[in-house]
């Protein structure tokens, strides 16, 4: 099961993703500037903007929750 978190570089967003991961979830981050990701091992990073359909789209593939 792969979990899309929006927001994922923001002070919220960043505890959650790092939460999942030790709970052994597959985490996918959608950020708008990769150079700002910094995320534990594993954790795959899609590039995109949650306001931006076609990116949205493209981040939720393959994505359970």
């Amino acid at each position: 099961m792969t979990i899309l978190v929006t927001g994922a570089t923001g002070n919220v967003g960043r505890q959650v993703v790092e939460r999942l991961v030790k709970r052994g979830a597959d985490v996918r981050a959608l950020v708008r500037d990769p150079s700002k990701a910094s995320f534990p091992a594993g954790v795959s990073v899609a590039q995109g903007d949650f306001l931006d359909v076609d990116s949205l789209r493209k981040a939720m593939s393959g994505v359970s929750t």
